[in-house]
């Protein structure tokens, strides 16, 4: 599978806990970032990603009330969730 660079801003406490975490798994920080995001998509290692993707775009259409949107809204949609989820964790922090 081609892997390709790319520029992430990242919460500078994430980012020191991913680090971390990469050297005591012995793992890059690069493995680590993908093995995330693969198991917060529901994407397993070694599957078609084309097929994954599509299915990555059915659950998220799924889960806003069965609504058929395309692929453009159901990445819009992706979006929105790790926002959410990003704002969530900073409100847990601040507690």
């Amino acid at each position: 599978m081609a892997k390709r660079k790319t520029t992430l801003y990242i919460d500078d406490e994430i980012l020191m806990a991913a680090k971390v975490t990469a050297a005591v798994t012995r793992r890059t920080e690069s493995a680590l970032v993908e093995d995330a995001l693969r198991a917060y998509l529901g994407v397993r290692p070694g599957q078609d990603t084309g097929t994954d993707l599509q299915d990555l775009m059915r659950r998220l259409a799924e889960r806003h009330r069965g609504r058929e949107v395309s692929e453009d809204a159901a990445m819009r949609l992706a979006v929105e969730e790790v926002r959410a989820v990003r704002a969530q964790t900073r409100s847990g922090r601040s507690q």
